[in-house]
């Protein structure tokens, strides 16, 4: 080997050295390649199984809420309520107006119908809620749902027919812990169903079965044992009689109410399908216990889920007193028109006494029926006046006729008084000097004493119900229309027997028929003596005081225009109180309320004091 200039050959030995330490080095960089690129897969896969277990829990929580809303979701039966078993919504119209002369007022705006009263409630728009709110549910179910063990259509019409089976009033599920693999995912969860007349909510614990559906996307597997899990194709959900009786609704003094056909018609209603206060207390009503069952489709139990032992429904005492029902049916009875609705009340409470339709168990115009409450209202106006420092000797104009924003307003038959006291105009019940008196008034004072006593639209019972409708005048017009309860004011003889029972009182009440006033309102304390004073003027010395009334009785008579014609037709009001009972009574096309509703309310007070009443002999 050749010697270098230092005489000693190269050294192969650092050469060796120097390629080992590359190729550790090109070697260490393939490791953390490697290594790196198994990291990022390693990170990503975690990252991707993170996003589908939350992907899983979502779906399932979505489910879950929408199941929720499905199996508390009310039955058209529950939310309709037929007006405690009226039939529905009559023909008529929602506070009358005519433009001519005639009857007690010339009414401005508003159209009319005559004959019966329009209805609220009734069965289709009930039915139409509850099919709305299923739909909705039904569809969140659907949305996040795919064929399994069933169609998604069947597993939605299962949800609904647990809620319908069961009588479930409250629904609760808590999903647990979901578990993954691959394409399939199962969530378990816990049902805690509330069930009417049951004492115990049923709670179990069933799974939920998940499927990807493509990409990202996953859905529940639609299947009877996800509602429950002893259930299968062609087995349902279902719950046995209680060995109980079912409560009774009582009068106040504790006297069951079902034996009054009117009171069955049109208050207590009917328990299948549920319709008035059967159907609102019937959680209270119903006997409580029973069993909830697995059943074919052949209703064969296989399986008893959950015994609850039975014991009788409630007995739940109402405000009515069945002494004054008699008598205030027998009292409508004489009325000279064959339709009206006669409401006592008990001024002391709020709480309803009678409700009496003529028919007899036809149409529930005592509590449903619409009316322009006419002159009846000027005991709102009269309210509004006094409290705005008008006393009874204000003097008041009662002229032929007054004219507001290019509209003539006449009295009834022509009457014209000229200059009197504001007490005279109240027992004479002068629309013109009412009209005036409105006017003189700051702005929404009228509508501030209507609110006063319940002029809200706020639904009175928890049966299909009318309170009163005050809407703001848009003008001069609708203003002086509205002084004398003509226009767009509308009320139900329910809504003026609390009106009369407040003045009685002296405090405004919700009228109701179980428990207590839900809300109530004092009346100033200026308005009550004059009001009280007005309204027995009107028995002794104004429009009624041709009708012999048993007592010491105060009221107000109206004559309510609707429809058209020249003068327009009119229905008959008076309301009125004595001692711890007001009541209102309107007579469909009864004309003067001097001559058709104020001697029903004579032989009211006549038939509770024990006396003899008669009704008028039949045509022909």
């Amino acid at each position: 080997m050749p010697l270098t200039p230092t005489g000693f050959g190269p050294s192969r030995s650092r050469r060796r050295g120097r390629g080992r330490r590359g190729l550790l080095a090109a070697g260490l960089v393939l490791v953390l390649v490697a290594v790196g690129g198994g990291l990022t897969y390693w990170l990503k896969e975690r990252s991707d199984a993170r996003a589908a277990d939350r992907a899983v829990v979502s779906v399932a929580a979505a489910y879950l809420e929408a199941w929720k809303a499905l199996t508390i979701a009310p039955s058209a039966a529950e939310e309709s309520d037929t007006a405690a078993g009226g039939t529905g919504a009559a023909a008529g119209g929602t506070a009358a107006g005519g433009t001519a002369a005639g009857g007690t007022a010339a009414a401005a705006g508003g159209t009319a119908a005559g004959g019966t009263a329009a209805a609220a409630g009734g069965t289709g728009g009930g039915d139409a809620a509850a099919g709305q709110a299923r739909a909705r549910a039904g569809a969140a179910v659907s949305a996040v749902s795919v064929d399994g063990d069933v169609p998604v259509a069947t597993l939605v019409g299962l949800m609904s027919d647990v809620h319908d089976r069961l009588s479930v009033t409250r629904a609760e599920f808590v999903a647990g812990k979901a578990a993954r693999s691959g394409a399939s995912a199962t969530v378990p969860y816990t049902a805690t169903l509330t069930l009417a007349g049951f004492t115990e909510p049923l709670t179990y614990s069933g799974s939920l079965g998940l499927t990807r559906a493509g990409g990202d996307t996953w859905k529940v597997r639609a299947a009877p044992s996800s509602v429950h899990p002893d259930l299968k194709p062609g087995l349902h959900l279902d719950r046995t009689d209680s060995t109980g009786k079912r409560g009774a609704l009582l009068d106040v003094n504790g006297r069951p109410m079902d034996t009054n056909p009117e009171l069955a018609g049109n208050l207590i209603g009917r328990i299948d399908p549920a319709s008035g206060l059967q159907r609102v207390y019937d959680s209270r009503l119903r006997p409580q216990g029973g069993s909830v069952v697995v059943r074919t489709d052949g209703n064969e139990t296989v399986k008893t889920l959950k015994a609850y032992p039975s014991s009788d429904g409630e007995a739940i005492r109402t405000t009515i007193n069945l002494d004054v029902q008699r008598a205030a049916e027998a009292a409508l009875g004489t009325a000279a028109q064959p339709n009206g609705a006669l409401v006592a009340i008990d001024t002391r409470t709020g709480g309803v006494l009678a409700v009496v339709n003529r028919p007899i168990n036809g149409y529930g115009r005592a509590v449903r029926g619409s009316y322009p409450p006419g002159s009846t209202f000027k005991i709102v106006t009269a309210t509004a006046a006094l409290m705005n420092g008008k006393t009874a000797d204000t003097p008041l104009d009662c002229t032929e006729k007054v004219s507001i924003g290019g509209r003539e307003f006449q009295n009834a038959e022509a009457e014209q008084f000229g200059m009197i006291p504001f007490r005279t105009a109240f027992a004479k019940s002068c629309n013109t000097a009412f009209i005036r008196l409105e006017q003189s008034l700051p702005d929404g004072a009228l509508e501030q004493a209507a609110k006063l006593y319940g002029f809200d639209d706020v639904e009175p019972l928890p049966i299909a119900s009318v309170g009163g409708s005050f809407p703001t005048p848009r003008d001069d017009v609708e203003a002086a229309a509205a002084s004398i309860g003509q226009g767009r004011v509308a009320a139900s003889p329910l809504q003026m027997a609390s009106v009369a029972a407040a003045v009685a009182s002296g405090t405004w009440r919700q009228p109701f028929v179980v428990g207590e006033a839900p809300r109530s309102n004092a009346l100033p304390a200026q308005a009550l003596g004059p009001l009280r004073d007005f309204m027995r003027a009107v028995v002794t010395e104004g429009t009624a005081a041709g009708v012999p009334m048993p007592g010491e009785v105060g009221g107000k008579t109206g004559t309510a225009e609707y429809g058209n014609g020249n003068p327009p037709p009119t229905h008959g009001w008076f309301v009125g109180y004595r001692g711890d009972i007001a009541v209102a009574t309107v007579i469909e096309d009864g004309g003067f309320g001097a001559e058709s509703a104020a001697p029903v309310v004579s032989k009211f007070f006549t038939a509770l004091d024990g006396g003899q009443i008669t009704a008028p002999a039949a045509a022909g």
